[in-house]
């Protein structure tokens, strides 16, 4: 466990879950006797359990979401949360979920996704808010309007940089191919319950460093950017407590989110984006993780959620440049330590460029960090 022990005033602490190789970030301030909790996205199914662990770990009285947010529908970020609001034995009471849904994106003829469609029939037959507070619309950001910011009981301030319109039309094309192989309806409540009740699990996800090879492989040529119409549909979230921040960009694109980060810049008028902790998009890509994202932020802490299974995340180009461009001063927090990672925790290259690899000391239960 990294940072303060629970009971200190004005916590503000972020648990990276044992989610595979997806996210699964649960997000705790507030006093000692009045802990607020905002979940973000559930991982895989195969890691519900381990999260659902956690949940039922806490204080009586206190198995309680303010928000549950779903970055968007990739079965590494969606099925756990669709295990949780269906699961009536845990029984966490969710305030309210930011999700866009088929019914949030702009009109259009096509349809949505299947695990998309799922967790929208779960979430109206349990009659969970969601989006409220963007009056039932989607959660982006608006050309020619400020960024939107909603305040959570608590004081927690969450600054929405993205996606945006271009974002979730484009997700459109997408959910009519996923619901097609599927054999449901856009919107079909009935049809996505007796899909979910049918199938005894959610439908499925379809070179070590030499020291000296750090500041090579930062400046590696960015030839591929993540373009995944699903990623750029990520919310992306600035959370913000009594002056502690962090950075929650979901899998976004490096399009969307540095046009988010420049609008947030501009708007605060800053230089760069100075935050506590950032949440590396994408698991670490290097598809995801560029310069121009880089450059935009200051940051003494960078978190990477995953195994390192199905795609070998993180990168090691995606590491080398956060270590490159912030010249080693910063701290690096794997929730797994693998064979991809460990290779971050080498004594000569912690000497030569001066920064700090943290692991989660049991795989079982993640790793929580103090911001």
């Amino acid at each position: 466990m990294t940072g303060p022990a629970r009971g200190e005033a004005a916590d503000f602490v972020i648990t990276l879950l044992p989610a595979g190789q997806g996210d699964c970030l649960l997000l705790e301030y507030g006093g000692p006797d009045a802990y607020s909790r905002v979940l973000i996205d559930g991982g895989p199914a195969r890691s519900y359990k381990a999260i659902a662990a956690k949940l039922a770990a806490l204080p009586p009285g206190h198995r309680r979401l303010d928000l549950l947010v779903l970055t968007h529908v990739d079965a590494d970020h969606i099925e756990g949360v669709i295990k949780l609001i269906n699961d009536a034995d845990l029984a966490v009471e969710v305030a309210e979920v930011w999700f866009n849904g088929y019914q949030q994106l702009p009109p259009d003829p096509h349809l949505g996704p299947a695990q998309g469609e799922i967790l929208s029939a779960l979430l109206d037959a349990r009659k969970i808010p969601w989006n409220t507070a963007f009056g039932g619309g989607a959660v982006q950001r608006h050309r020619g309007s400020p960024l939107p910011r909603v305040t959570l009981p608590g004081e927690l301030e969450l600054t929405v940089l993205g996606p945006d319109e271009a974002a979730l039309q484009s997700l459109r094309k997408v959910w009519e191919k996923e619901c097609a192989k599927a054999g449901i309806a856009e919107g079909s409540t009935r049809e996505a319950l007796d899909l979910l009740a049918s199938q005894k699990r959610l439908l499925p996800l379809d070179s070590y460093l030499d020291s000296a090879d750090v500041t090579q492989l930062a400046a590696l040529p960015e030839r591929e950017k993540d373009t995944s119409v699903t990623n750029a549909s990520s919310i992306v979230l600035l959370a913000e407590y009594r002056g502690h921040s962090i950075l929650l960009p979901g899998d976004s694109t490096p399009a969307i989110l540095t046009a988010g980060l420049e609008r947030l810049i501009a708007e605060r008028g800053l230089g760069v984006l100075d935050v506590g902790a950032v949440k590396l998009p994408h698991h670490g890509s290097r598809h995801n993780v560029t310069r121009d994202v880089l450059d935009l932020i200051q940051s003494p802490v960078y978190l990477v959620s995953t195994d390192g299974s199905y795609f070998g995340h993180p990168d090691p180009a995606a590491i080398a440049r956060v270590i490159a461009g912030k010249k080693g001063r910063c701290r690096l927090i794997f929730n797994y330590q693998t064979p991809i990672t460990s290779q971050w925790d080498d004594d000569s290259l912690l000497t030569r460029y001066g920064y700090q690899a943290e692991y989660a000391a049991d795989g079982a239960r993640g790793i929580e960090v103090a911001i």
